[in-house]
Formats: C-alpha cells, sequence, structure tokens
C-alpha cells in the first residue's frame, strides 16, 4: 500500500529524489530541463498553499513520470481549475509545468506576457502557425522538457464527465518527437471550479484525485501510416486516461468515448461562443456534475447499508 503524507499525497518514497529542494526548485536541486522559469518560482509561493487550501490533493502513481528526458503528459479536462492542478502536481514533482496552450491566450494583454515568460508554448490552429508550434514543442521534448497536454482540447461535455473521444496531435507530437506519452486522470476539479463560474468554489473543500499511468510509447507499427499511427495512439491513449479515471471513481469507462464531433456547440473547432453557447455548456456541466455527484451518493449511501 502507497504511504501517504499528511495531506494525502504519496510519500517521497513514491517517487526517488523528490526532496523539498527540488520540489521547490531551490538552487540546482534540479537537472537544466527540470528547471522552472523565474516566474514560475514567485507564482509557486503564493499559489501552492492557495491551490491546496481550495482542493486536497491525493497523486497516485507519480513513480511514473520520468526522472529524465522529454515526455508529453496527456490528462483529461474538466474544467478550469485544470491548468493550476495539473501544474501543481508537476512543479511539486520536480518538473517544470509547460503546457501546449491556445494561440489565442497568447494575445490577451499582460496573460499572453505571463504565458510567454512561463515557458508556455502556443497552439494556432488551422494555421501555419500550428506548425511552428509544433515545431517548439519538438524542440523542447529534445532538450528532455516535459510537455502538459489536454488532447480533447476543451472541457469535457460527456454527460456523465468521462473523457471524449481526442484529437490526434499529441500522438503527432509524440510519434514525430519519440517522446513517450504518459496518461493522467483527474477527478474533482470541477466541483473545485464549476464551468461558467468567474472563481473557484472552496467550501465545502474537496478531494482533487491525479492518478497517473504507465508511459505509452509512440512507435508506429509494420506498414502503419503516420495517419493511422496517430489515430490508434490517440485511442490507446485516451482509452488509459478513461480506465484511470474508472479506477478513481470506481466505476467502468464506457466502451465507446463520447464523440465530441456531434455536439451543436464546439468550442474546440475553433468556433466562436457567444452568450447563448456559453450558457448551453455552462447549463450542461452543471447537469452533469449533478447526475455523477448523485450516482456518487447513492453507492455510498448503497456501501453503508450493505456494511450494516
Amino acid at each position: 500500500m502507497t504511504r501517504r503524507d499528511s495531506v494525502g499525497r504519496p510519500a517521497r518514497s513514491a517517487r526517488r529524489g523528490i526532496s523539498r529542494r527540488r520540489s521547490w526548485d531551490l538552487g540546482s536541486a534540479r537537472p537544466p530541463e527540470r528547471r522552472s522559469p523565474a516566474v514560475i518560482r514567485l507564482a509557486q509561493i503564493p499559489l501552492r498553499p492557495l491551490v491546496t487550501a481550495i482542493a486536497r490533493p491525493v497523486w497516485i502513481g507519480r513513480e511514473h513520470l520520468p526522472e529524465r528526458g522529454g515526455a508529453i503528459l496527456a490528462g483529461n479536462h474538466m474544467g478550469p481549475f485544470d491548468a493550476l492542478a495539473y501544474g501543481h502536481l508537476l512543479q511539486a514533482s520536480g518538473i517544470a509545468p509547460r503546457f501546449l496552450a491556445k494561440g489565442s491566450m497568447f494575445d490577451v494583454p499582460v496573460l499572453g506576457a505571463l504565458l510567454r515568460a512561463s515557458g508556455q508554448v502556443p497552439v494556432h490552429r488551422g494555421s501555419r502557425d500550428g506548425r511552428d508550434a509544433l515545431a517548439s514543442a519538438r524542440e523542447s521534448l529534445e532538450r528532455g522538457e516535459i510537455m502538459m497536454v489536454f488532447p480533447e482540447g476543451t472541457y469535457t461535455r460527456d454527460p456523465e464527465e468521462w473523457p471524449m473521444q481526442a484529437r490526434t496531435g499529441a500522438a503527432r507530437l509524440a510519434l514525430s518527437s519519440g517522446a513517450p506519452l504518459v496518461p493522467v486522470a483527474a477527478w474533482g476539479s470541477r466541483r473545485a471550479w464549476p464551468v461558467g463560474r468567474a472563481l473557484p468554489r472552496p467550501v465545502p473543500r474537496r478531494t482533487l484525485t491525479m492518478r497517473i499511468g504507465a508511459p505509452i510509447p509512440a512507435l508506429r507499427g509494420p506498414g502503419e501510416t503516420e495517419h493511422a499511427a496517430a489515430q490508434r495512439l490517440t485511442e490507446q491513449l485516451m482509452a488509459a486516461i478513461a480506465a484511470l479515471l474508472g479506477e478513481t471513481r470506481g466505476e467502468e469507462p464506457p466502451a465507446v468515448l463520447h464523440d465530441p464531433r456531434r455536439d451543436p456547440v464546439r468550442p474546440e473547432a475553433g468556433h466562436r461562443l457567444d452568450a447563448e453557447d456559453r450558457a448551453v455548456l455552462r447549463d450542461a456541466a452543471a447537469a452533469a456534475s449533478l447526475r455523477t455527484e448523485a450516482l456518487e451518493q447513492a453507492r455510498a449511501a448503497h456501501a453503508t447499508g450493505a456494511g450494516r
């Protein structure tokens, strides 16, 4: 059984060499490819206690995070708290948090400057800039850095909050760079910060569980085209993320993941959202959260009754 510390995180032995100095990126405790920019090292001072105060972190499987060398960490996307939650996991594990982010975010005053200063990489969908962004990501991976991606490209719209079918970008990046894909499943971030709310909901304090799986090698099969390999790897990756989430939830994931291409409102496809579209997405996310919370409460009540 994995030992845990006082806040529910796996104990230090769950991942080799994670000292307090390396976790907080002090001095030369980290190798160069794992060091964070100065912006991150300063921001972590207030942010790490704040994130922990909003949601109690439980991290499982940190031994799967590579000590050295490039890798692509791929996680499900539940809501606005995810960037902080995944960033906290990486930084506390001795890894600089680097995300592939929508190019439009880099055009926002102040935010864009902070994203660049913190080492994030923009993705400009549907333009030639997308190739440049992937080239920058490959260079980062070749330097031995770890890149965080959300393969779904947006918050999940699955009615029961499972991951959706994803785009092939993460798999294509893995195939072109040779970096492995590391699946991660987060559960609880939407409760801490519901979709559509301007601020998180710290009371009651929720548990945020992040479960990391074994790396998936990015290899092309004999006679397999790059497109076919990317499609196969994407399906394998999302199935792994769904299985990890199923372990956390104590449920079997669906055999076929939700297909976002059938949804009327698709922000990941570059559609501009008006107030009505945002309301539709917010209400759908809230309804999904209510359904899954009701199922969890029903299972807990049944377990309590069965134990008497």
